[in-house]
């Protein structure tokens, strides 16, 4: 399968990111507030009350939206640290399994070694890649997560046995390409765990073989990493 992610970041797309960010979060803001006000003014039995309670569960969804398109924008500034790869990737798969606890989840492999990374960026990014795997799986299937060292680089690839992108989709990995559907959809989780590799000067890739989808990140390895 060709490699369909994209090779580097648009500086202009991270503008762009950066001030709609800014933007949509004024306009939810005002959602949120009037709901609210609305909300506490409205008797629990009022038909309009579950309008309201929609409309401010909407806005909550936007509020998250606006965080990963503030992260993606923000990708080139994390902090940079030693991250061990072996125990993020153990916090993630756990941090997973509290959210979605009926998705089993099997870890393969060890690295040993450390990348040079922002920590919370960097299960977050795991995390991300976990949910899109859960997507896309069958219920009760397990999703996979296999770890590699080669060299001066480590790999980290979430595998499911689910259909795979579709072949209309253009390029894996942009923002706003997807094909789901809601606030989930919005094609921001693989854009993020794209911008964070490129960021620390690795790849995002995507594979189909074996009846099962892999996508994973390879990120070099922390220069105080072990040798």
């Amino acid at each position: 399968m060709p490699d369909t992610t994209p090779a580097v970041a648009d500086e202009t797309l991270i503008r762009f990111a950066r001030r709609i960010s800014h933007d949509l979060n004024n306009f939810s803001t005002v959602v949120r507030t009037y709901s609210e006000l609305l909300l506490s003014e409205l008797p629990a039995d009022s038909p309009t009350h579950a309008d309201v309670a929609e409309i401010q569960r909407a806005a909550e969804s936007m509020v998250q939206y606006l965080q990963r398109v503030t992260r993606f924008a923000r990708a080139g500034s994390m902090k940079r640290v030693a991250v061990p790869v072996d125990h993020s990737v153990t916090e993630a798969v756990e941090a997973f399994a509290r959210e979605l606890p009926t998705r089993p989840v099997q870890v393969n492999g060890q690295t040993g070694a450390d990348v040079h990374a922002d920590p919370v960026w960097f299960r977050e990014v795991l995390i991300e890649l976990l949910r899109n795997a859960n997507d896309a799986a069958p219920a009760g299937s397990t999703v996979a997560v296999r770890l590699a060292r080669a060299g001066d680089a480590v790999s980290i690839v979430v595998c499911d046995p689910g259909p795979g992108f579709p072949s209309s989709l253009p390029v894996v990995g942009e923002p706003f390409v997807t094909s789901k559907n809601g606030v989930r959809g919005a094609g921001l989780g693989l854009a993020l765990t794209n911008a964070f590799a490129l960021a620390l000067g690795g790849a995002l890739a995507v594979e189909r073989a074996d009846g099962e989808t892999r996508v994973g990140i390879t990120l070099p390895l922390s220069p105080s990493g072990p040798a």
